[in-house]
């Protein structure tokens, strides 16, 4: 009988053990050394979550640092006319073992669409984890404000917050993002 108590006792702690080792607290130091991993290699990098990472321009040596910590894909926000090579891009990615997704957005004139079209690849799964990126991480945090607010459900001052340390500071994608989720409130 006492033999039993032991087993049960040492079970129960073993799953108080396996509890605390999952804790956020664990998860926060493992996406910390992801980021200091990407860190040389991705300006303004950011590990929001086990799903998703930010960051402007990604040096090519950066996808495969990305793919070794378990990313699989690549979502760039950049367009052809700012002077950058999308296809060297989807090259190094896919080179990477990463799946490459592109929504060419012009900071000055953002589209409804566009946001659409990156709510749905940041929802999807398959996707995850996954870089998102621009030149300078100002088009990603105004797009994760959208996701956060129109998809998480989080206030649009706690979205802004964040979209600023992501990156955002332009008026023009600040008001889109506003526009936006004023549109798709559910």
């Amino acid at each position: 009988m006492a033999m039993r108590r032991l087993i049960i006792l040492c079970t129960a702690l073993l799953s108080v053990a396996q509890v605390w080792a999952q804790s956020p607290a664990s998860d926060r130091a493992r996406l910390d050394r992801i980021e200091q991993s990407l860190k040389a290699d991705v300006p303004r990098v950011r590990c929001l979550n086990e799903s998703i990472t930010t960051g402007a321009q990604p040096t090519e040596k950066a996808y495969a640092t990305a793919a070794a910590n378990g990313f699989r894909s690549v979502l760039s926000l950049r367009t052809a006319g700012e002077g950058f090579d999308l296809v060297k891009e989807r090259s190094a990615v896919g080179n990477s073992g990463l799946r490459y997704h592109n929504i060419p957005v012009i900071s000055a004139a953002p589209q409804p669409e566009q946001a659409d079209q990156f709510v749905r690849l940041v929802k999807e799964p398959a996707n995850h984890p996954m870089l998102i990126t621009c030149a300078s991480a100002n088009r990603v945090g105004a797009f994760m404000m959208i996701y956060r607010v129109a998809v998480q459900g989080w206030s649009e001052e706690r979205a802004l917050s964040e979209a600023q340390t992501i990156g955002l500071r332009s008026d023009n994608l600040r008001e889109f993002a506003r526009h936006y989720i004023a549109r798709h409130k559910q």
